[in-house]
Parts: C-alpha cells; sequence; structure tokens
C-alpha cells in the first residue's frame, strides 16, 4: 500500500466520522474505560515464534496489556450511537503500539438491566517497527515511517452491559480487531455524561431504557 493512498484512507475515514456526529450533543453521550490483558491468535501468522509473553507453546494465547479510553454519541433512540476508541498497548512482541477506531454500535436487546449490543468498524493500527526483531518476516499492509509502521483494518465485537445506576455500567466485550488477527475479551466501565433521549420510541411495552433520572418504562 503507497504511502499517498494509506493517508488518504486515514483522511477519509476522519471526515466521515466527523460528519456522522450529531450537530447538537443533545442525545445520550457516554465516556468508557477498558482493560484487556491477553490477546488470542488463533490464525496462522508468520512471525508468531517471536512472541515474547506466550503463555502457550503455540502462542494461541499471548500477555498483551492493553488499556482502552472510548465515547458513543447516539443517534437514534436509545439503540444506535457513533463510537470511537483510541487504545494503548504492549503488542505480542513486546513493543509499545497504539490503535483508533470509530465505528458504530446496535443494541440487539435490552432486559431488564442486561444489554446485549453489537459493534463494528474501521481501525487504525501503529507499532514500533518489527523489522528490528530477529528471524521477522515481512508482513503485507503496513506502512513504515521513520521508526513506526502503521496499517488499516477493521474492528468487530460483542458487548454485553449491566446497569449499576443511572450513571454507571459495567461492560464485558468479546472483540477482535484491537490488533490484526487477535481477539481480545475486555472488561470496561461506562460513565453516562447525559441519558437524556433525544428521540425516545413510543409504546406500551417497552423494556427498561435509560432516562435523564432513572430507568423506567
Amino acid at each position: 500500500m503507497k504511502k499517498s493512498v494509506f493517508y488518504s484512507i486515514v483522511l477519509a475515514v476522519i471526515i466521515l466520522t466527523i460528519a456522522l456526529l450529531p450537530c447538537k450533543s443533545a442525545g445520550q453521550t457516554t465516556l468508557q474505560l477498558k482493560i484487556s490483558p491477553i490477546g488470542a491468535h488463533f490464525f496462522k501468522e508468520p512471525n508468531k515464534k517471536n512472541f515474547e509473553n506466550k503463555i502457550d507453546a503455540n502462542a494461541t494465547f499471548v500477555l498483551e496489556p492493553c488499556v482502552i479510553l472510548g465515547f458513543e454519541t447516539y443517534v437514534v433512540s436509545d439503540i444506535l450511537c457513533v463510537r470511537g476508541n483510541f487504545g494503548g498497548l504492549s503488542d505480542a512482541i513486546s513493543k509499545p503500539g497504539l490503535f483508533m477506531q470509530l465505528g458504530l454500535k446496535v443494541r440487539m436487546f435490552q432486559i431488564y438491566r442486561n444489554s446485549l449490543s453489537f459493534g463494528a468498524g474501521l481501525m487504525g493500527y501503529g507499532h514500533e517497527c518489527w523489522s528490528t526483531v530477529p528471524n521477522y518476516e515481512q508482513e503485507h499492509g503496513w506502512v513504515q515511517n521513520g521508526k513506526w509502521e502503521y496499517s488499516l483494518g477493521f474492528l468487530a465485537d460483542l458487548e454485553y452491559a449491566i446497569f449499576l445506576n443511572d450513571k454507571s455500567d459495567i461492560m464485558f466485550n468479546l472483540s477482535y480487531g484491537y490488533q490484526k488477527k487477535t481477539f481480545n475479551i475486555t472488561i470496561g466501565y461506562r460513565y453516562w455524561l447525559s441519558s437524556i433521549i433525544k428521540h425516545p420510541i413510543k409504546c406500551g411495552s417497552c423494556p427498561f431504557t435509560k432516562t435523564k433520572n432513572s430507568w423506567k418504562k
């Protein structure tokens, strides 16, 4: 991938995300903090032999401590939101890495204090160059810039959330894509800056949903 093409795609993603954000921040908005200690590598990767912190002999499970900061802004009731995540980690070969995710999340169903959602979006990756590692095999799709290299990908995840109170939720996510060809399980905390539903769905038998002051029908 040529550098000019790579940077053009990144710029297009940023512009598209800004365009999707609501003009007025009147709907529900959240901030999030997530952590993930381990990455799961189920696919064939040419540099598994270089994974320093592998837990098993086949380097399927690797210690890759990761911290993720995120936000969500709902654009359709309390069902569909625009979201972004920014994270840092020590990757599979103990190099520092960063990533940024921009995408959408939809709530599939909610039962009392429990909800299940699906999210997906584009990813931008960066890590310190792996080419300095002995026996490194070149991987396609990365663009080098000085001592770092960058790539694009995608993320998809399932999120199970438990309502604690009107301002707080606990979340558990099964995610694919925080690093290429990698699965993660994260645990996180979500804080609601605003729990006002901009366009509530009117019905006589809706599940519990967040409102300004409490959860109610």
